[in-house]
């Protein structure tokens, strides 16, 4: 399914169905990630990448950046504390079949962001970023 598309159906969601679309837990998210990349998008389309490699820690790339980290839970959301950057990235994660929807700071009233599997593995190797 098209990154837009899967937007469009989504808001067209009733309310009530969110009740029921709990976060990932740590354990689940791990298990669905782990050794894993996947492209990121918002409604702009793609704009990043993300492999999470064992021993949760992860290595984002997008066209300015690219940064090595570990995740971490924290209530329910999922937190990236990456080199470098003193502030953390909190998300909540939604299992939505083969891809995850997520929420920045779990608020679902902000834009989601929108996650599917890749075939690249990201490395900072060689990366002469801003």
């Amino acid at each position: 399914m098209r990154p837009r598309l899967s937007l469009l159906i989504f808001a067209a969601l009733a309310p009530a169905a969110l009740a029921d679309d709990l976060p990932l837990t740590a354990e689940a998210f791990e298990a669905f990630v782990e050794g894993k990349t996947f492209d990121t998008h918002d409604d702009s389309g793609r704009y990043g990448a993300e492999t999470f490699l064992p021993n949760r820690r992860a290595i984002w790339r997008d066209g300015g950046q690219c940064l090595e980290g570990i995740w971490r839970p924290e209530g329910d959301q999922i937190c990236f504390d990456y080199q470098g950057d003193l502030q953390p990235y909190c998300w909540t994660y939604h299992d939505r079949g083969d891809w995850l929807m997520a929420w920045y700071e779990g608020d679902r009233q902000s834009q989601p962001i929108l996650l599917y599997a890749a075939d690249e593995v990201v490395t900072c190797e060689g990366y002469f970023g801003v």
